[in-house]
């Protein structure tokens, strides 16, 4: 796509201004206060990002969204194992007798913690551009890193989509966990809504 410095430099504000959103909407879930923050968005290859996750081969989790509608889009939070269960006890540290026995709860959690990730992201975007977008419920898998970026890739088309990756800090007082998101959004439709507003 071939974003100019400047616009990558504001889709990189956005994607930050949209992960920010999300710290309220964790907060009232787990009941405790969290901080979020996202760095180094870049527009990036997919055979260079498939390379650099092959590196990694211990097992991670992983939460894919999709939307369709006016800005198509594919949203993947990725996790590792350890940083998934982290986030999970984090989560649902004040139910946690009350969940302890759901055999999938690392599962359910990181879906709906990815689906407040993802929601917040893409609504900044839509917000901007005056869009709506509606992502689909998160399909959550377990795997390797690069195994399970190339599942959720299937669709790709790397003559009109453009892929983005932002690394993601999740903490709170109980809890210090990363995660790799990535982007996956229609070149010609982000090419124009960012075109077509001054930068």
């Amino acid at each position: 796509m071939n974003l100019t410095l400047a616009e990558k430099e504001r889709i990189q504000a956005l994607v930050e201004e949209g992960v920010s959103r999300s710290t309220d909407r964790l907060g009232k879930l787990s009941h405790t206060q969290w901080g979020v923050v996202s760095s180094s968005t870049n527009e990036i290859p997919v055979v260079r990002l498939l390379s650099w996750f092959n590196r990694d081969a211990s097992e991670h989790v992983a939460a894919v969204l999709r939307a369709s509608e006016d800005i198509p889009t594919e949203a993947m939070m990725i996790f590792s194992a350890k940083g998934a269960q982290a986030v999970a006890d984090a989560v649902t540290r004040p139910w946690a007798e009350k969940m302890k026995a759901l055999p999938n709860l690392v599962e359910l959690t990181i879906g709906e913690v990815s689906n407040i990730l993802a929601q917040s992201v893409i609504g900044a975007l839509a917000d901007q551009f005056g869009k709506t977008v509606i992502l689909s419920v998160p399909q959550v898998k377990r795997g390797k890193k690069a195994d399970l970026l190339a599942a959720a890739l299937e669709t790709y088309d790397g003559r009109k989509d453009v892929l983005l990756m932002s690394h993601v800090e999740l903490f709170s007082s109980d809890l210090a966990a990363d995660c790799s998101m990535v982007l996956v959004v229609d070149s010609k439709t982000l090419h124009n809504l960012v075109r077509a507003q001054p930068v």
